[in-house]
């Protein structure tokens, strides 16, 4: 992985060049700053604006693929024309209205009212402990908690998981930052994007910018000559082809991104000077 500033040039080059453009963003972390709670997660100012252009842009779409439920992410951030895929996957919404919900889901909806209690008895009177009901997921978050209490509830919520598997339930535990999350087994951001990708009628150049675990699997899901990027400090390793150190560099290169499809609609032959 390298900083995605030392061949930004090229990049752009071909994101000009591609006929065709697939976006996909994660949001918190990416598109919004990391914040102590998921409601003091607010999108970079200017972020649903510089979008709508985006999708308005020939040849050009943009998804938001999100562990948030698609409700919650449209709540902070609800363009038209944009894909959504909430719960990492579990549910996806096309522009026309289309929604799909994946297999499984049904019995993790089923089973998880009574692991919520069992969750929520468990960690009773530890402050800073946030539980999250996403409807087919359950987020245990922990970002104000002391360290003792959040090794509680990582323990917590991988015993009563465990506990589920035994009885043949297919849930699987993810972890992201400060957070820790049951979800249905086979159900990932790779999935989502290997649906969304499958729905287009062209093979479009795909891009995918996001900062969690959780990307990983959309990172491997993707094409090799995608360009994948890590939300990350340029020193650390990651699995994606490049970096980009905070949601303030993202916003700035969906700029240089935008800048280079108009610039394709505005004049055919290529030109790498459309940053």
């Amino acid at each position: 992985m390298q900083p995605l500033a030392a061949v930004e040039d090229q990049i752009l080059r071909r994101l000009r060049e591609a006929e065709h453009v697939f976006c996909f963003l994660d949001y918190d972390g990416t598109l919004a700053p990391l914040a102590p709670t998921p409601e003091e997660a607010l999108p970079v100012p200017g972020t649903a604006d510089l979008l709508r252009k985006l999708v308005a842009a020939a040849g050009t779409r943009v998804a938001i693929v999100t562990g948030r439920t698609i409700t919650d992410v449209r709540r902070l951030l609800d363009v038209p024309g944009v894909y959504y895929a909430g719960i990492h996957g579990l549910e996806l919404e096309f522009p026309n209205g289309q929604t799909r919900l994946i297999r499984g889901a049904g019995l993790a909806r089923a089973a998880l009212p009574t692991i919520k209690r069992r969750v929520e008895q468990a960690l009773a009177g530890r402050p800073g402990i946030l539980i999250e009901d996403k409807g087919a997921a359950l987020a245990c978050h922990y970002r104000l908690a002391s360290r003792a209490d959040a090794v509680m509830a990582r323990q917590t919520l991988a015993t009563v998981v465990r506990a589920y598997q035994r009885r043949g339930l297919p849930l699987m535990l993810t972890y992201g930052h400060e957070v820790t999350e049951i979800r249905p087994a086979g159900v990932d951001k790779g999935e989502a994007v290997r649906a969304l990708l499958a729905a287009c009628n062209h093979r479009p150049l795909a891009v995918y910018i996001g900062d969690d675990r959780t990307d990983s699997d959309a990172f491997a899901a993707l094409p090799p000559d995608s360009i994948t990027i890590d939300v990350r400090p340029a020193d650390e390793s990651g699995p994606a082809h490049y970096s980009l150190p905070g949601p303030a560099e993202v916003h700035r290169f969906l700029h240089a991104l935008l800048a280079c499809r108009l610039a394709r609609m505005a004049k055919p032959d290529p030109s790498p000077e459309c940053g």
